[in-house]
């Protein structure tokens, strides 16, 4: 009886094993579930006027790994 009880658990075990792994691989796909969306121009445009006046208020690069409008704020000097 005790042999047949772990057969019995042992094949159990296996197949929810396989049937786990069979259901992460189908969940799978080639191509991400969501698109990326362009830039429209006018996001273009104001990015390059961003990135003109950090450049222009930080010449040196001393907060070039800064997005540029915390370059632009962190340049500043108090007056």
């Amino acid at each position: 009886m005790r042999v047949l009880l772990v057969i019995v658990v042992s094949v159990g075990g296996l197949l929810s094993l396989h049937s786990s792994v069979d259901a992460r691989e189908s969940r799978r796909s080639a191509q991400p579930p969501y698109y990326v969306v362009p830039p429209s121009s006018y996001n273009l445009r104001e990015q390059a006027l961003c990135e003109e006046r950090a450049e222009n208020s930080d010449p040196a690069g001393r907060f070039a790994g800064y997005p540029c409008w915390a370059r632009e704020t962190f340049s500043r000097q108090p007056r």
